[in-house]
């Protein structure tokens, strides 16, 4: 039976918008309780917790941000510096796109959450998007074109980005759409970031606004 029948069906008129958003609704609704089963103690998989809460951690945002300032504080490397430039810049524009979707959809989480994630702000009690699942895909995405990496950890980059998304459904702390449309998000970000990617020479000259780095000017300089 397909989506149209099954609207019909559900609602005995036919499938209008109003309709298709809210079967939408109890579709995601459903498919994400049933696929919860880390959420509690008591869930299916519950001794899979600690491994999921790890993985929540290893995405999350207080983390790379903290690592982009800390780089940018104690790097003297040129390129490094700009690479890492623009990966706050990323990590930044992400977050401004996460807040003002879920400010703007107010969807709440599901009701299988348990709040005993890793510092959490007043916008963490709100849904949609995933914040971990755009940030995950805008990483992977990033890591995969800029860096020549081994195929092997070409592999562990993607399925770090995967198991990410996954585990925020697992654990109950998002729906299943609200992944996907994170996952989407995150996509977007990367290609943004494709337009808006800073050069060496650029990055420097704008990081030069907040600190002094003559020094690597001069070395950047003097190496073209």
């Amino acid at each position: 039976m397909n989506i149209k029948l099954m609207a019909e069906k559900t609602y005995g008129e036919k499938m209008d918008g109003k309709n298709f958003l809210h079967l939408m609704k109890e579709v995601d609704e459903k498919l994400t309780k049933r696929l919860s089963v880390s959420a509690t103690a008591s869930s299916p998989l519950s001794h899979l917790r600690p491994y999921l809460k790890a993985l929540e951690i290893s995405c999350h945002g207080i983390p790379w941000l903290g690592g982009c300032i800390l780089a940018l504080w104690l790097s003297e490397n040129p390129q490094f510096l700009a690479y890492v430039f623009n990966m706050l810049i990323a990590l930044l524009i992400d977050i401004i796109f996460v807040v003002i979707a879920k400010a703007s959809v107010r969807r709440r989480r599901p009701k299988t959450n348990n709040m005993d994630m890793f510092m959490t702000f007043t916008v963490d009690k709100l849904s949609f998007p995933s914040g971990h699942a755009s940030r995950a895909v805008l990483l992977a995405c990033i890591f995969y074109s800029t860096l020549s990496l081994h195929t092997v950890f070409n592999v562990l980059l993607v399925a770090w980005s995967i198991s990410i998304c996954s585990s925020r459904v697992l654990l109950g702390r998002h729906y299943v759409f609200d992944v996907v449309f994170g996952a989407l998000l995150g996509i977007f970000e990367f290609k943004l970031m494709v337009l808006i990617w800073c050069g060496s020479e650029r990055a420097l000259y704008i990081l030069s606004w907040f600190t002094s780095f003559e020094n690597f000017h001069a070395d950047y300089t003097s190496e073209l």
